[in-house]
Protein backbone atom coordinates (compact mmCIF):
# COMPACT_ATOMS: atom_id res chain seq x y z
CA UNK A 1 0.00 0.00 0.00
CA UNK A 2 1.27 3.02 -0.72
CA UNK A 3 1.72 6.10 1.32
CA UNK A 4 0.04 9.32 -0.39
CA UNK A 5 3.77 9.98 -2.08
CA UNK A 6 5.45 9.83 1.56
CA UNK A 7 8.65 9.87 0.31
CA UNK A 8 8.38 11.44 -3.09
CA UNK A 9 10.15 14.42 -2.44
CA UNK A 10 13.18 12.85 -0.59
CA UNK A 11 16.80 12.95 -2.10
CA UNK A 12 17.41 9.68 -3.79
CA UNK A 13 19.96 8.37 -0.32
CA UNK A 14 16.39 8.61 1.37
CA UNK A 15 13.97 7.05 -1.09
CA UNK A 16 15.92 3.57 -1.60
CA UNK A 17 16.23 3.02 2.08
CA UNK A 18 15.10 0.21 3.09
CA UNK A 19 12.98 0.33 7.18
CA UNK A 20 12.22 -3.00 9.27
CA UNK A 21 9.51 -1.28 11.99
CA UNK A 22 9.77 -3.97 14.58
CA UNK A 23 8.77 -4.47 18.22
CA UNK A 24 9.53 -7.07 20.11
CA UNK A 25 7.48 -8.10 23.44
CA UNK A 26 9.92 -10.03 26.14
CA UNK A 27 9.55 -12.12 30.06
CA UNK A 28 11.20 -8.87 31.61
CA UNK A 29 13.54 -6.55 31.36
CA UNK A 30 17.11 -8.30 31.40
CA UNK A 31 18.18 -9.11 28.09
CA UNK A 32 20.72 -11.78 29.53
CA UNK A 33 18.26 -13.45 31.64
CA UNK A 34 15.24 -13.02 30.00
CA UNK A 35 13.78 -13.82 26.22
CA UNK A 36 11.56 -12.94 23.48
CA UNK A 37 8.29 -14.21 23.64
CA UNK A 38 6.99 -11.99 20.09
CA UNK A 39 8.31 -10.06 17.23
CA UNK A 40 6.32 -7.74 14.58
CA UNK A 41 7.46 -6.36 11.84
CA UNK A 42 6.80 -4.02 9.21
CA UNK A 43 8.67 -3.89 6.29
CA UNK A 44 8.80 -0.43 4.02
CA UNK A 45 10.54 0.05 0.96
CA UNK A 46 9.92 3.55 -0.76
CA UNK A 47 7.44 4.63 1.64
CA UNK A 48 5.47 1.45 0.51
CA UNK A 49 4.68 -1.25 2.98
CA UNK A 50 6.06 -4.53 1.47
CA UNK A 51 5.59 -7.08 4.06
CA UNK A 52 4.86 -7.84 7.54
CA UNK A 53 5.95 -10.73 9.85
CA UNK A 54 4.87 -11.71 12.95
CA UNK A 55 5.50 -14.93 15.63
CA UNK A 56 5.23 -15.79 18.95
CA UNK A 57 8.12 -17.06 20.01
CA UNK A 58 8.75 -19.92 23.26
CA UNK A 59 10.80 -18.13 25.88
CA UNK A 60 13.36 -20.10 27.97
CA UNK A 61 11.14 -19.40 31.31
CA UNK A 62 7.87 -19.23 32.05
CA UNK A 63 6.03 -15.72 31.93
CA UNK A 64 6.07 -13.52 34.99
CA UNK A 65 1.91 -12.46 36.29
CA UNK A 66 2.87 -9.04 35.42
CA UNK A 67 4.03 -9.49 32.13
CA UNK A 68 0.99 -11.46 30.78
CA UNK A 69 -1.07 -8.09 32.61
CA UNK A 70 0.96 -6.17 31.27
CA UNK A 71 1.05 -7.67 27.23
CA UNK A 72 -2.12 -10.14 27.33
CA UNK A 73 0.54 -12.86 26.75
CA UNK A 74 0.03 -16.19 28.88
CA UNK A 75 2.46 -19.31 28.92
CA UNK A 76 -0.07 -21.12 26.71
CA UNK A 77 -0.18 -18.75 23.91
CA UNK A 78 3.56 -19.65 23.73
CA UNK A 79 3.60 -22.79 24.78
CA UNK A 80 3.50 -24.34 21.33
CA UNK A 81 5.36 -21.52 19.73
CA UNK A 82 9.17 -21.95 17.61
CA UNK A 83 11.98 -21.53 19.51
CA UNK A 84 14.43 -18.57 18.48
CA UNK A 85 16.91 -20.52 17.06
CA UNK A 86 13.96 -21.93 14.61
CA UNK A 87 13.33 -18.49 13.08
CA UNK A 88 16.92 -17.16 13.36
CA UNK A 89 17.67 -17.49 9.90
CA UNK A 90 14.50 -16.56 8.45
CA UNK A 91 14.82 -13.08 10.46
CA UNK A 92 18.46 -12.68 9.41
CA UNK A 93 17.37 -12.64 5.84
CA UNK A 94 14.46 -10.07 6.90
CA UNK A 95 16.40 -7.44 9.01
CA UNK A 96 19.86 -7.97 6.82
CA UNK A 97 20.69 -4.58 5.21
CA UNK A 98 17.72 -2.62 6.70
CA UNK A 99 17.17 0.23 9.43
CA UNK A 100 15.80 -1.13 12.29
CA UNK A 101 13.57 1.13 13.46
CA UNK A 102 12.30 0.87 17.26
CA UNK A 103 11.03 2.80 20.46
CA UNK A 104 14.13 3.14 22.58
CA UNK A 105 16.00 0.73 20.26
CA UNK A 106 18.55 0.01 22.39
CA UNK A 107 16.49 -2.43 24.51
CA UNK A 108 14.94 -4.38 20.90
CA UNK A 109 18.12 -4.17 20.21
CA UNK A 110 19.73 -5.95 22.99
CA UNK A 111 17.08 -8.93 22.81
CA UNK A 112 17.80 -9.75 19.51
CA UNK A 113 20.94 -9.69 19.30
CA UNK A 114 21.19 -11.98 22.81
CA UNK A 115 19.05 -14.55 21.52
CA UNK A 116 20.99 -14.48 17.99
CA UNK A 117 24.09 -14.79 20.07
CA UNK A 118 23.17 -17.88 21.59
CA UNK A 119 22.16 -19.56 18.65
CA UNK A 120 25.76 -18.20 17.49
CA UNK A 121 24.90 -16.04 14.86
CA UNK A 122 27.09 -12.99 14.65
CA UNK A 123 24.50 -9.78 13.97
CA UNK A 124 24.54 -6.69 13.81
CA UNK A 125 22.16 -3.81 12.23
CA UNK A 126 21.68 0.04 11.79
CA UNK A 127 19.45 0.67 14.08
CA UNK A 128 16.84 4.28 14.25
CA UNK A 129 15.55 5.32 17.65
CA UNK A 130 11.90 7.29 17.60
CA UNK A 131 12.65 8.26 20.95
CA UNK A 132 15.27 9.72 19.85
CA UNK A 133 13.66 11.08 16.40
CA UNK A 134 10.68 12.24 18.53
CA UNK A 135 12.50 14.35 20.07
CA UNK A 136 14.56 15.59 17.25
CA UNK A 137 11.82 16.93 15.65
CA UNK A 138 9.61 18.09 18.98
CA UNK A 139 11.50 19.77 20.86
CA UNK A 140 9.09 21.04 23.05
CA UNK A 141 7.37 18.50 23.94
CA UNK A 142 8.68 16.92 27.36
CA UNK A 143 7.39 13.30 27.08
CA UNK A 144 8.53 10.56 24.17
CA UNK A 145 6.86 7.50 25.49
CA UNK A 146 4.77 5.39 23.01
CA UNK A 147 1.71 6.24 25.20
CA UNK A 148 2.15 9.94 24.40
CA UNK A 149 3.15 9.56 20.65
CA UNK A 150 -0.26 7.67 20.15
CA UNK A 151 -2.28 10.52 22.22
CA UNK A 152 -0.19 12.93 20.37
CA UNK A 153 -0.51 12.32 16.86
CA UNK A 154 -4.09 10.47 17.34
CA UNK A 155 -3.03 6.67 16.55
CA UNK A 156 -5.11 3.76 16.36
CA UNK A 157 -3.79 1.10 18.28
CA UNK A 158 -6.11 -2.26 19.37
CA UNK A 159 -3.56 -4.05 21.90
CA UNK A 160 -1.07 -1.83 23.48
CA UNK A 161 2.49 -3.82 24.28
CA UNK A 162 1.79 -6.19 21.43
CA UNK A 163 4.35 -6.80 18.90
CA UNK A 164 2.54 -5.83 15.54
CA UNK A 165 0.37 -3.22 17.24
CA UNK A 166 3.35 -1.02 18.59
CA UNK A 167 4.99 -1.75 15.38
CA UNK A 168 2.30 -0.43 13.43
CA UNK A 169 2.24 2.96 15.49
CA UNK A 170 6.17 3.22 14.78
CA UNK A 171 4.77 3.37 11.06
CA UNK A 172 2.37 5.53 11.22
CA UNK A 173 4.32 7.77 13.14
CA UNK A 174 6.39 7.90 10.45
CA UNK A 175 4.01 8.87 8.13
CA UNK A 176 2.53 11.48 10.58
CA UNK A 177 5.48 13.69 10.55
CA UNK A 178 5.10 15.01 7.11
CA UNK A 179 2.23 17.03 8.07
CA UNK A 180 4.47 18.90 10.38
CA UNK A 181 8.12 19.14 9.18
CA UNK A 182 9.37 19.32 5.54
CA UNK A 183 11.08 16.05 4.35
CA UNK A 184 14.75 17.33 4.50
CA UNK A 185 14.17 18.34 7.93
CA UNK A 186 12.68 14.46 8.73
CA UNK A 187 15.70 12.99 6.95
CA UNK A 188 18.31 15.62 8.61
CA UNK A 189 16.84 14.46 11.80
CA UNK A 190 17.19 10.28 10.72
CA UNK A 191 21.08 10.74 9.13
CA UNK A 192 21.79 12.54 12.49
CA UNK A 193 21.45 8.76 14.11
CA UNK A 194 22.62 7.17 11.07
CA UNK A 195 25.96 8.85 10.96
CA UNK A 196 27.01 9.72 14.65
CA UNK A 197 27.81 7.06 17.00
CA UNK A 198 24.55 6.11 19.02
CA UNK A 199 24.12 7.66 21.95
CA UNK A 200 21.46 6.84 25.06
CA UNK A 201 18.21 8.70 23.91
CA UNK A 202 18.34 11.50 27.13
CA UNK A 203 21.88 12.72 25.77
CA UNK A 204 22.29 15.87 23.06
CA UNK A 205 24.06 14.59 19.97
CA UNK A 206 26.21 17.20 19.82
CA UNK A 207 26.97 16.70 23.66
CA UNK A 208 30.21 15.10 23.10
CA UNK A 209 30.87 17.97 19.75
CA UNK A 210 34.22 19.54 21.81
CA UNK A 211 35.06 15.73 23.61
CA UNK A 212 38.79 14.72 21.86
CA UNK A 213 40.70 11.44 22.42
CA UNK A 214 42.90 13.01 25.15
CA UNK A 215 43.10 11.84 28.24
CA UNK A 216 41.07 12.81 31.22
CA UNK A 217 38.34 11.92 34.12
CA UNK A 218 34.48 11.77 32.41
CA UNK A 219 31.12 11.76 34.83
CA UNK A 220 27.80 10.66 33.97
CA UNK A 221 24.54 12.68 35.42
CA UNK A 222 20.72 11.36 36.08
CA UNK A 223 17.95 13.36 35.39
CA UNK A 224 18.03 15.08 38.93
CA UNK A 225 21.96 15.63 38.56
CA UNK A 226 23.12 12.59 40.64
CA UNK A 227 26.13 11.49 39.56
CA UNK A 228 26.04 7.92 38.13
CA UNK A 229 29.27 6.62 36.76
CA UNK A 230 32.57 8.52 36.74
CA UNK A 231 35.79 6.74 34.85
CA UNK A 232 39.02 7.93 32.94
CA UNK A 233 40.91 7.24 29.90
CA UNK A 234 43.72 8.73 27.64
CA UNK A 235 41.48 8.90 24.88
CA UNK A 236 38.07 10.08 26.43
CA UNK A 237 36.26 10.66 23.40
CA UNK A 238 36.76 7.08 22.36
CA UNK A 239 35.91 5.85 26.05
CA UNK A 240 32.90 7.36 26.59
CA UNK A 241 31.46 6.28 23.29
CA UNK A 242 32.44 2.66 24.12
CA UNK A 243 30.16 2.32 26.69
CA UNK A 244 27.20 3.30 24.67
CA UNK A 245 28.44 1.03 21.99
CA UNK A 246 28.67 -1.67 24.27
CA UNK A 247 25.82 -1.26 26.35
CA UNK A 248 23.74 -3.90 25.35
CA UNK A 249 26.15 -6.18 26.31
CA UNK A 250 24.78 -6.39 30.32
CA UNK A 251 21.84 -5.73 32.32
CA UNK A 252 23.97 -3.09 33.89
CA UNK A 253 25.23 -1.29 31.45
CA UNK A 254 21.65 -1.00 29.68
CA UNK A 255 20.47 0.45 32.63
CA UNK A 256 23.02 2.86 33.22
CA UNK A 257 22.89 3.69 29.94
CA UNK A 258 19.05 4.50 29.96
CA UNK A 259 19.85 7.04 32.94
CA UNK A 260 22.14 9.18 31.66
CA UNK A 261 21.06 12.54 30.94
CA UNK A 262 24.46 14.41 30.56
CA UNK A 263 27.80 13.96 30.53
CA UNK A 264 31.01 16.41 31.44
CA UNK A 265 34.84 15.78 31.17
CA UNK A 266 37.75 17.08 33.13
CA UNK A 267 41.39 16.78 30.66
CA UNK A 268 44.00 15.98 32.62
CA UNK A 269 48.18 15.85 32.01
CA UNK A 270 47.90 12.14 31.37
CA UNK A 271 47.65 8.97 32.30
CA UNK A 272 48.92 9.84 36.02
CA UNK A 273 46.44 12.62 36.33
CA UNK A 274 43.80 11.01 35.22
CA UNK A 275 44.01 7.72 37.49
CA UNK A 276 44.64 9.84 40.56
CA UNK A 277 41.66 12.36 39.93
CA UNK A 278 39.50 8.99 38.60
CA UNK A 279 40.06 7.59 42.05
CA UNK A 280 39.46 11.00 44.05
CA UNK A 281 36.26 11.46 42.53
CA UNK A 282 34.84 8.16 42.72
CA UNK A 283 35.63 8.58 46.78
CA UNK A 284 34.09 12.11 46.71
CA UNK A 285 30.89 11.51 44.75
CA UNK A 286 30.01 7.74 45.46
CA UNK A 287 28.96 7.14 41.78
CA UNK A 288 25.68 4.61 41.24
CA UNK A 289 27.67 2.25 38.99
CA UNK A 290 30.79 2.61 40.43
CA UNK A 291 32.36 -0.68 42.29
CA UNK A 292 35.98 0.04 42.36
CA UNK A 293 37.77 2.56 44.05
CA UNK A 294 35.10 3.43 46.61
CA UNK A 295 36.36 4.83 49.88
CA UNK A 296 37.78 2.38 52.86
CA UNK A 297 38.29 3.24 56.26
CA UNK A 298 39.63 0.27 57.41
CA UNK A 299 42.08 -1.78 55.63
CA UNK A 300 43.56 -5.46 56.68
CA UNK A 301 47.00 -6.95 56.31
CA UNK A 302 49.25 -9.84 57.17
CA UNK A 303 52.27 -9.31 60.24
CA UNK A 304 54.75 -11.29 61.16
CA UNK A 305 55.24 -12.48 64.49
CA UNK A 306 57.29 -15.19 66.06
CA UNK A 307 55.90 -18.13 68.95
CA UNK A 308 57.97 -19.53 71.41
CA UNK A 309 59.67 -22.32 69.15
CA UNK A 310 60.97 -19.62 66.81
CA UNK A 311 58.90 -20.07 64.11
CA UNK A 312 57.41 -17.44 62.36
CA UNK A 313 53.55 -17.02 62.26
CA UNK A 314 50.88 -14.79 60.00
CA UNK A 315 48.26 -12.88 61.74
CA UNK A 316 46.02 -10.78 59.70
CA UNK A 317 45.58 -6.79 61.23
CA UNK A 318 43.14 -4.10 60.76
CA UNK A 319 44.53 -0.99 60.07
CA UNK A 320 42.95 2.36 60.33
CA UNK A 321 44.93 6.04 59.46
CA UNK A 322 47.72 3.83 57.58
CA UNK A 323 51.13 5.92 57.27
CA UNK A 324 54.08 5.25 55.35
CA UNK A 325 56.03 4.43 58.47
CA UNK A 326 53.67 1.23 59.28
CA UNK A 327 54.28 0.05 55.78
CA UNK A 328 57.80 -1.55 56.17
CA UNK A 329 56.06 -4.39 58.49
CA UNK A 330 52.94 -5.29 56.13
CA UNK A 331 52.55 -7.98 53.77
CA UNK A 332 49.83 -6.95 51.34
CA UNK A 333 47.22 -4.32 51.78
CA UNK A 334 43.37 -5.59 51.67
CA UNK A 335 40.00 -3.94 51.34
CA UNK A 336 38.40 -6.24 53.60
CA UNK A 337 39.25 -8.86 55.71
CA UNK A 338 37.23 -11.52 53.66
CA UNK A 339 39.86 -10.29 50.91
CA UNK A 340 43.01 -11.09 53.39
CA UNK A 341 41.82 -14.52 54.23
CA UNK A 342 41.41 -15.72 50.53
CA UNK A 343 44.54 -14.46 49.80
CA UNK A 344 46.32 -16.22 52.98
CA UNK A 345 44.56 -19.41 52.31
CA UNK A 346 45.87 -18.86 48.34
CA UNK A 347 49.53 -18.38 49.74
CA UNK A 348 49.86 -21.21 52.39
CA UNK A 349 48.28 -23.69 49.74
CA UNK A 350 50.71 -22.37 47.08
CA UNK A 351 53.80 -22.47 49.12
CA UNK A 352 52.79 -25.47 51.58
CA UNK A 353 52.93 -23.21 54.74
CA UNK A 354 51.49 -24.48 57.93
CA UNK A 355 48.05 -23.46 58.25
CA UNK A 356 48.75 -23.69 62.19
CA UNK A 357 51.16 -21.16 62.10
CA UNK A 358 49.89 -19.37 59.24
CA UNK A 359 46.73 -19.00 61.32
CA UNK A 360 44.50 -20.89 59.37
CA UNK A 361 43.95 -23.29 61.73
CA UNK A 362 42.70 -22.38 65.16
CA UNK A 363 44.06 -25.76 66.59
CA UNK A 364 47.25 -24.87 69.72
CA UNK A 365 49.40 -28.06 68.91
CA UNK A 366 49.40 -30.91 66.88
CA UNK A 367 49.47 -31.68 63.31
CA UNK A 368 47.65 -29.68 61.00
CA UNK A 369 45.28 -31.00 58.73
CA UNK A 370 47.24 -29.39 55.42
CA UNK A 371 50.09 -31.77 56.81
CA UNK A 372 48.19 -35.04 57.05
CA UNK A 373 47.18 -34.03 53.15
CA UNK A 374 51.01 -33.31 52.06
CA UNK A 375 50.07 -29.42 51.96
CA UNK A 376 52.12 -28.86 54.43
CA UNK A 377 55.63 -29.92 55.11
CA UNK A 378 55.58 -30.34 59.02
CA UNK A 379 56.77 -27.13 60.49
CA UNK A 380 53.56 -27.71 63.27
CA UNK A 381 55.26 -30.45 64.66
CA UNK A 382 58.71 -30.53 64.54
CA UNK A 383 59.35 -32.16 61.06
CA UNK A 384 60.64 -28.72 59.03
CA UNK A 385 63.31 -26.49 61.15
CA UNK A 386 62.38 -23.26 61.94
CA UNK A 387 65.34 -21.50 59.73
CA UNK A 388 64.35 -23.44 56.43
CA UNK A 389 60.14 -22.93 57.54
CA UNK A 390 60.89 -18.83 58.10
CA UNK A 391 63.18 -18.54 55.14
CA UNK A 392 60.24 -20.40 52.77
CA UNK A 393 57.98 -18.06 54.48
CA UNK A 394 59.77 -14.77 54.00
CA UNK A 395 60.57 -16.04 49.80
CA UNK A 396 56.40 -16.84 49.70
CA UNK A 397 55.92 -12.96 50.81
CA UNK A 398 58.00 -11.37 49.08
CA UNK A 399 55.64 -9.95 46.36
CA UNK A 400 53.43 -8.90 49.23
CA UNK A 401 56.09 -6.61 51.25
CA UNK A 402 54.96 -3.46 50.88
CA UNK A 403 57.12 0.28 49.19
CA UNK A 404 59.23 2.00 51.71
CA UNK A 405 58.82 5.74 51.10
CA UNK A 406 62.12 6.37 48.83
CA UNK A 407 62.58 9.93 49.24
CA UNK A 408 63.67 11.71 52.43
CA UNK A 409 61.06 14.85 50.97
CA UNK A 410 58.18 15.68 49.08
CA UNK A 411 58.52 15.29 45.60
CA UNK A 412 57.21 17.30 42.40
CA UNK A 413 56.33 15.04 39.64
CA UNK A 414 55.98 16.38 36.30
CA UNK A 415 53.82 14.86 33.81
CA UNK A 416 53.45 16.45 30.33
CA UNK A 417 52.07 15.50 26.75
CA UNK A 418 48.41 15.41 27.78
CA UNK A 419 45.14 17.32 27.53
CA UNK A 420 46.42 20.23 29.59
CA UNK A 421 48.33 23.21 28.05
CA UNK A 422 50.57 23.37 30.82
CA UNK A 423 52.62 20.57 32.10
CA UNK A 424 51.26 19.22 35.42
CA UNK A 425 53.08 19.33 38.41
CA UNK A 426 51.74 16.59 41.03
CA UNK A 427 52.85 16.95 44.39
CA UNK A 428 53.48 13.88 46.59
CA UNK A 429 54.67 13.31 49.62
CA UNK A 430 54.91 9.68 51.83
CA UNK A 431 52.81 8.39 49.18
CA UNK A 432 49.88 10.60 49.59
CA UNK A 433 48.66 13.03 46.37
CA UNK A 434 48.70 16.71 48.35
CA UNK A 435 47.59 17.91 44.74
CA UNK A 436 48.04 18.89 41.19
CA UNK A 437 49.53 22.78 40.50
CA UNK A 438 50.48 24.40 37.29
CA UNK A 439 53.01 27.07 38.26
CA UNK A 440 55.49 27.37 40.86
CA UNK A 441 53.38 29.85 42.89
CA UNK A 442 50.74 27.35 42.93
CA UNK A 443 53.57 25.09 44.36
CA UNK A 444 54.70 26.85 46.82
CA UNK A 445 51.53 28.01 48.14
CA UNK A 446 50.40 24.05 48.10
CA UNK A 447 53.30 23.11 50.06
CA UNK A 448 53.20 25.78 53.02
CA UNK A 449 49.93 24.94 53.47
CA UNK A 450 49.97 21.53 53.30
CA UNK A 451 48.69 18.38 55.89
CA UNK A 452 51.03 17.76 58.41
CA UNK A 453 49.69 13.78 58.44
CA UNK A 454 49.29 12.11 55.78
CA UNK A 455 47.03 8.82 55.60
CA UNK A 456 47.53 6.70 52.77
CA UNK A 457 44.66 5.93 50.61
CA UNK A 458 44.58 2.62 49.51
CA UNK A 459 44.15 3.44 45.55
CA UNK A 460 46.50 7.02 45.38
CA UNK A 461 49.10 4.04 47.02
CA UNK A 462 48.85 1.03 44.21
CA UNK A 463 48.72 3.95 41.17
CA UNK A 464 51.38 5.92 42.63
CA UNK A 465 53.64 2.63 42.89
CA UNK A 466 53.04 2.00 39.59
CA UNK A 467 54.02 5.22 37.84
CA UNK A 468 56.88 6.19 40.32
CA UNK A 469 59.18 3.76 41.15
CA UNK A 470 59.49 3.13 37.01
CA UNK A 471 58.67 6.10 35.67
CA UNK A 472 57.85 6.74 31.58
CA UNK A 473 59.56 9.02 29.39
CA UNK A 474 56.60 11.91 30.09
CA UNK A 475 57.22 11.69 34.42
CA UNK A 476 60.12 13.98 35.44
CA UNK A 477 60.58 13.44 39.15
CA UNK A 478 62.39 16.02 41.41
CA UNK A 479 62.77 16.23 45.16
CA UNK A 480 61.56 19.26 47.10
CA UNK A 481 64.19 20.13 49.72
CA UNK A 482 63.45 22.18 52.26
CA UNK A 483 59.91 21.16 53.07
CA UNK A 484 59.37 17.97 55.17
Amino acid sequence: MKSNAWVDNWSDEAKWRDFIFLDVETTGGKHQRDSITEIGLFHVRQGELVQTWQSFIQPRQSIPPWITRLTGISNSMVADAPKFKEVAEELVSLLEGKILVAHNARFDYSFLKSEFDRVGIKWRVTTLCTVKLSRALFKTEKRHGLDQIIERFDIQCNERHRAMDDAKVLWEFFQKLPKYHTFDTIWQAISVQLKQPSLPPNLSPDILQDCENLPGVYRFYGSTGQVLYVGKSIHLRSRILSHFNNDHRTSKALQMSSEIHDVDWTLCSGDLGAQLLEAKEIKRLSPKFNVKLRKVTKLWSLVKKVDNHNYETLEITSIEGLCAEQLDGLFGLFRSKKQAEKALDKLANEHKLCHRLTGLEKKKQGACFAHQVKKCQGACIGKETPAIYNLRLSMALMPFQQKVWPWSCPIMVKERGGGTKKAAIHVVHNWCWLGTVYSEEELHSLLENRQQEYVIDLDQYRILCQFLLKPSKNIQITPVHGFY
